[in-house]
C-alpha cells in the first residue's frame, strides 16, 4: 500500500478529501441554516462559540494527522508493523482525549459563554447548545482520527462514502428533532446540538467498519509494548502540531471577542459570512491534506526531492483555488447572504466582509499547504512557535489597529486577519526553502 501511495498523483488522493472536508464545511452551514429559522440570536450565539469548538477540534486534528504522519513514514518505509502499532495508539489517544474535552467543557460551558462577552438570548442559546453538543466530542475525536488513518492508507474514497451517509443522516435528524417528529417534542437548539453529536457517533461507526474490514487492521499484543517506542515521536510532533492550530483558534476567539464588543449585527455579520468564506479553502485544505499523505510518505522512503516539488504543485494550486473560489463567493454575497437574513444592514456588512477575504485566502491556502508539509516531514515546531509568536504580535496588532485606531469595525478585524495569514505565509514559505526540514523524520 505504502508504494501506491507514494506514487499517487495528488490530484487522485486530494479529490475525495476536497469533498469530504467540503462535506465537513457544510454541516455547521447547515446547522446555522437550521437554527436562524429558530431565530437569528440562536444563529447567532452558537456561531459565536464556533472558535471555541473550533480549538477543540483543531487540537484533536492535530494529535490525529501528526500520528497518521508518523503511520506514513513507516509505511514509506515499509516498516508496516510500527504503522499498525501507531495507528492502535493514536486511536485510543484521540478518544481519551475526547473524554477529557467533554469533561473540561460541560461544567464551564456558563464561563465559556460569558468570558465571549455574550449576553441575553445569545448567550442563553449558546449554552444550551455547547452543553449537549460537548457529549459528542469523544465521537467527533474517533470520527477525526479513523478519518485521518483510512487517507494515509491512500483509501480516500472511503471517507467520503462514509462523510457522506453521515451529512445525510445529519440532516434528516435536525429535521425530526426540529419538527417534533415521531412524537418527539420540539427541542430547538438542543435538537441540532443533538444531531450533530449522534452524527459523529453515526459517522465513527461507518469509519470504524472501513477500517476493520477493508483495511484489516487489527490490534496486537505486541503493539502495545511497541507503543512506548513511538509515543515519543508522536509528542515530539503532535504537541507542537497541536498548539500552532490551537493558538490559531485562539486567534478567533481573540477576534471574535471583539467582533462581539462591536455589537448584535456585527457578530451575525460575521457568522453568516465566515459560513461563506469557508468554501473558498475547502480546495485548499482537500489539497494540503493530501499533500501532508504524499510528504510523509515521500519523506518516509527519502524521496525528499519528489516531497519539494509535490508540496510546490499544491501551493500553486491551493492559492490560486483560494483566490478564484473567494472571488466568486464575494460576487455572489448578497445572495448567500440573503439566504440567512432579510436583514439589509447584516446583508451589506456581510458582503464587505466576503470582499475582504479574497485578500485572505491566497495566504490562508498557502499556509494550510506549508504547515501540512512541515508536519509530514517531522518539524511542527516551526510553524508553532514562530507562527504563534507573529500571530499574537503583528497579526493581532494589525487586526486591533484597523479596527478600533483607524474605525474600520469589522472590516479592520477581517483584513488583519488577512495580514497575520500573510505574516505566517512568507515565514513558512522561508522554513520550507531552507530544508531543514529533512533532518526531522522519524524513519
Amino acid at each position: 500500500m505504502a508504494d501506491n501511495v507514494k506514487d499517487r498523483g495528488i490530484l487522485s488522493l486530494s479529490w475525495p478529501l476536497i469533498i469530504t472536508f467540503g462535506i465537513g464545511v457544510f454541516q455547521p452551514m447547515m446547522d446555522s441554516w437550521f437554527l436562524s429559522r429558530t431565530s437569528e440570536s440562536a444563529a447567532a450565539g452558537v456561531g459565536a462559540l464556533m472558535p471555541i469548538l473550533g480549538t477543540i477540534f483543531m487540537a484533536i486534528q492535530a494529535f490525529s494527522q501528526a500520528g497518521a504522519s508518523i503511520a506514513s513514514q513507516f509505511m514509506g518505509a515499509s516498516a508496516n508493523s510500527h504503522a499498525r502499532t501507531t495507528i492502535s495508539m493514536v486511536i485510543v489517544g484521540s478518544m481519551l482525549l475526547g473524554v477529557a474535552m467533554t469533561l473540561l467543557v460541560w461544567p464551564s460551558s456558563n464561563w465559556i459563554v460569558s468570558a465571549m462577552g455574550l449576553s441575553g438570548d445569545t448567550a442563553k442559546f449558546g449554552v444550551q447548545f455547547m452543553q449537549v453538543v460537548c457529549f459528542g466530542f469523544v465521537f467527533r475525536a474517533l470520527q477525526t482520527t479513523l478519518t485521518a488513518m483510512i487517507a494515509t492508507h491512500g483509501l480516500t474514497i472511503w471517507n467520503l462514502i462514509g462523510n457522506s451517509f453521515t451529512i445525510a443522516f445529519n440532516i434528516l435528524l435536525n429535521i425530526i428533532f426540529l419538527n417534533g417528529m415521531f412524537g418527539l417534542p420540539k427541542m430547538h437548539v438542543q435538537g441540532v446540538a443533538l444531531a450533530t453529536a449522534l452524527s459523529w457517533a453515526f459517522s465513527s461507526a461507518i469509519l470504524w467498519a472501513i477500517l476493520k474490514y477493508k483495511i484489516h487492521h487489527k490490534t496486537k499484543r505486541i503493539d502495545i509494548k511497541r507503543s512506548r517506542v513511538i509515543i515519543g515521536d508522536w509528542f515530539r510532533i503532535g504537541l507542537p502540531a497541536a498548539a500552532e492550530p490551537v493558538s490559531f483558534q485562539l486567534f478567533q476567539v481573540f477576534i471574535t471577542a471583539m467582533v462581539v464588543h462591536l455589537g448584535t449585527m456585527a457578530v451575525t455579520a460575521r457568522v453568516f459570512s465566515a459560513n461563506f468564506a469557508m468554501f473558498a479553502i475547502i480546495l485548499g485544505v482537500g489539497l494540503g491534506n493530501g499533500n501532508q499523505i504524499l510528504v510523509a510518505h515521500l519523506v518516509g522512503a527519502h524521496d525528499y526531492k519528489k516531497a519539494n516539488r509535490r508540496t510546490y504543485q499544491s501551493l500553486i494550486a491551493s492559492c490560486s483555488s483560494g483566490f478564484l473560489i473567494a472571488l466568486i463567493v464575494a460576487l455572489l454575497g448578497s445572495q448567500l447572504l440573503s439566504l440567512y437574513t432579510d436583514n439589509p444592514d447584516v446583508i451589506v456588512l456581510g458582503s464587505a466582509c466576503l470582499w475582504c477575504d479574497v485578500v485572505l485566502q491566497p495566504f490562508k491556502s498557502a499556509n494550510v499547504i506549508l504547515t501540512g508539509s512541515l508536519r509530514a516531514a517531522g518539524d511542527s515546531k516551526f510553524p508553532a512557535i514562530f507562527g504563534s509568536l507573529m500571530m499574537w504580535s503583528l497579526g493581532a496588532g494589525t487586526a486591533l489597529f484597523l479596527a478600533f485606531v483607524l474605525d474600520l469595525g469589522l472590516i479592520g478585524l477581517w483584513l488583519g486577519m488577512a495580514s497575520d495569514e500573510f505574516y505566517r505565509s512568507c515565514a513558512n514559505l522561508w522554513r520550507w526553502k531552507s530544508g531543514r526540514w529533512k533532518s526531522a523524520a522519524v524513519v
